[in-house]
C-alpha cells in the first residue's frame, strides 16, 4: 500500500472525525478530554511522517496501524452516528472490539490443516509425500521478539514433513525483520529440503530511500534465507530423486495480474526449463492469480502452490473493481486437471489478520491408481 493511502486513513479516520466531535460535543468538554479525544491523531501524525521519511518504516507502520484501527476508524464510526448523541459510543466502540480481536485473538491463534491430494502421475516413491506449505509470515508485523512467531517456528518443526515450500512474503519491508528469527528459521529442516521463492513483500520495494538500497536490502534478505539452508528458486527448479523415482519442484519471481504490484521478473518459462519431460512438477508461485493467467493456459504443471491472499476473498487494490475480486482466496481449485492449493498464510502487512486464522498446511500427496478392467477368456 502506497504512502498516499496511509495520508488518505490519516486525515479521513483521525483529523476529520476529530473536527467532527469536538464541533459536536466540545463545548461540553474539558481541555483534558479534549486533548485525550486528539492523542491518537497526534501520535498517528509522529508514525505517519517517520513513514514518510523512512525511519525505522516496518516498526513505525506496525504503530500507525495499531492506531488507526485501534482508535481512528472507531472514533470515525462514532462520528458517523454521531447524531444520536452519546450512544454512538456503542457502534465506535464494537468497531475496536472488533479489531482488538483481530490483533490479539484471531492473528495470534495458529491452525494446522492437513489434506491430500492424489495425482495420477506422481511417482510411487513419491505416493505419502509430506509436504509442509507455508507463506506470507510478515515477521516485521510482529516486532522482533515475537512468542507467536516462535510457536509458529517451533509447531513447523515439530511437523516434521518430507519437504518445506515456502510461497513468499517472509518479511514486510526489511531484511533486518528476520534478524532475531533466524534460530526459529533454522529449525525448518527436512530430509528433501527446505524451497521458497519471493513473495511481493520480498522486494522491498517500500521503505528504502532508493533503487540501489533497496536491491542492497534484497540480497542481504537472499543471503539470509540462504545461510538457514533454504534453496530460494529465482525463475529456477530442482529435481529430487528418491528410490530411483524423480520430482521436481519449481519457483518463479513473483507474477500478478494486479498492476498495483510492481512486475518483479516472473518467468514461467524459465522456471521449468531443465526439467526432464514427463517429471511431475511443484510449482511455487507466490500470487495464485498467476495459475489461471499463464500456469494453466501454458503448462502441465499438476500442482501449484501460492499464498499472497491470506484467505481474503476481496482486497481494496486500486480504483477498479474488477481487481478486488480474488477467485482463488484459499483452498483448492482444480483446471484442466491441474491442481492449486493456496494457503491462508501466518500473518499480514498491518498488525492483525482478515481471511481466518493463520494456517500451516500439511498436504499429503498421493498416486491416483488407474483402474484397469481385464477380461480373461476362457475357450
Amino acid at each position: 500500500m502506497k504512502f498516499k493511502s496511509y495520508v488518505t486513513f490519516f486525515l479521513l479516520f483521525g483529523v476529520l472525525s476529530d473536527l467532527v466531535i469536538c464541533l459536536l460535543y466540545g463545548p461540553e468538554s474539558s481541555l483534558a478530554v479534549k486533548s485525550l479525544i486528539c492523542l491518537p491523531t497526534l501520535a498517528s501524525l509522529v508514525a505517519l511522517v517517520l513513514i514518510g521519511l523512512g525511519i525505522r518504516y516496518t516498526d513505525s507502520l506496525r504503530v500507525f496501524s495499531y492506531l488507526i484501527f485501534l482508535f481512528e476508524l472507531p472514533k470515525f464510526v462514532f462520528s458517523l452516528f454521531s447524531a444520536l448523541g452519546p450512544v454512538a459510543a456503542i457502534p465506535g466502540g464494537a468497531v475496536s472490539l472488533f479489531f482488538a480481536f483481530l490483533i490479539f485473538y484471531s492473528t495470534r491463534h495458529l491452525r494446522v490443516n492437513e489434506l491430500e491430494l492424489s495425482f495420477e502421475g506422481l511417482p510411487g516413491a513419491f505416493d505419502g509425500l509430506r509436504v509442509c506449505q507455508m507463506g506470507d509470515l510478515h515477521l516485521g508485523s510482529f516486532g522482533r521478539n515475537s512468542s507467536y512467531v516462535k510457536k509458529v517456528l517451533d509447531k513447523a518443526a515439530e511437523l516434521s514433513p518430507d519437504i518445506f515450500l515456502f510461497v513468499g512474503d517472509l518479511v514486510n519491508f526489511d531484511s533486518r525483520e528476520a534478524d532475531s528469527y533466524l534460530e526459529g528459521l533454522g529449525k525448518l529442516k527436512a530430509p528433501l529440503g527446505v524451497y521458497a521463492i519471493r513473495g511481493n513483500h520480498d522486494y522491498l520495494l517500500h521503505g528504502h530511500h532508493n533503487d540501489e538500497e533497496r536491491e542492497k536490502d534484497m540480497e542481504r534478505l537472499l543471503a539470509l534465507e540462504r545461510s538457514l539452508g533454504w534453496r530460494v528458486l529465482l525463475n529456477g527448479s530442482a529435481v529430487i530423486e528418491k528410490d530411483g523415482d524423480k520430482i521436481a519442484v519449481a519457483g518463479v519471481e513473483n507474477v500478478s495480474s494486479n498492476p498495483y504490484f510492481t512486475r518483479t521478473g516472473g518467468d514461467l518459462k524459465k522456471a521449468l526449463e531443465g526439467i526432464p519431460e514427463g517429471t511431475f512438477t511443484i510449482l511455487l508461485t507466490h500470487d495464485p492469480s498467476h495459475w489461471s493467467s499463464e500456469v494453466v493456459p501454458s503448462s502441465g504443471v499438476p500442482l501449484t502452490l501460492s499464498g499472497h491472499t491470506h484467505g481474503l476473498k476481496y482486497k481494496l487494490a486500486g480504483l477498479n473493481t474488477a481487481h478486488w475480486r480474488l477467485p482463488f482466496p484459499s483452498g483448492v481449485f482444480t483446471r484442466e486437471g491441474q491442481v492449486l492449493h493456496v494457503t491462508k498464510g501466518l500473518g499480514s502487512a498491518f498488525a492483525f489478520r482478515l481471511g481466518g486464522f493463520p494456517c500451516i498446511d500439511i498436504i499429503t500427496l498421493r498416486r491416483k491408481m488407474l483402474y484397469l478392467n481385464t477380461e480373461t477368456r476362457i475357450h
